[in-house]
């Protein structure tokens, strides 16, 4: 096979599938409360992960413009608020688990480690650094919502 079909065969590969199996969401980024989660997850993929405004819209099930609007937002509250540097302990959330756009970040995020990993909402709640309660009324309104779905 020559170079150039490689190339093509890479490419189409990519444009096929464009998830990335190997990308994970450290929980970390979250616990800054001055931005909403999905602001954090797309300052993550951009500033650490060096994605482009298009490929985080196809990684996110997201229209790339939302993710522009998404990234200056989040850009403009770091200009006004330092982050809180708070230490938590890290889990990583593999990405494909955020493209779900029947519920919110917030949500799939609780219902992945509650679900997948087995926590309790206490330790949720430490993860991300939300309240108890929080954590303990986002998983039941996202099981609600599924419910409600599935009917």
């Amino acid at each position: 096979m020559s170079k150039e079909e490689t190339a093509a065969a890479s490419s189409t590969a990519t444009a096929e599938n464009p998830f990335k199996p190997d990308i994970v969401i450290p929980t970390t980024i979250f616990c800054d409360r001055s931005l909403s989660f999905l602001e954090a997850l797309v300052e993550y993929l951009k500033r650490q992960l060096n994605l482009s405004y298009h490929e985080i819209a196809m990684l996110t099930n997201r229209d790339e413009r939302n993710i522009w609007t998404l990234y200056h937002r989040a850009e403009k509250k770091r200009t006004e608020h330092e982050p809180d540097t708070k230490k938590a302990p890290v889990m990583n959330i593999p990405l494909a688990v955020v493209t779900d756009r029947s519920v919110s970040i917030l949500e799939v995020v609780v219902e992945h480690l509650r679900d997948n990993t087995k926590l309790a909402n206490h330790q949720i709640a430490t993860l991300l650094n939300r309240s108890d309660k929080t954590i303990s009324t986002v998983y039941i309104r996202t099981k609600k919502k599924r419910t409600q779905n599935a009917a």
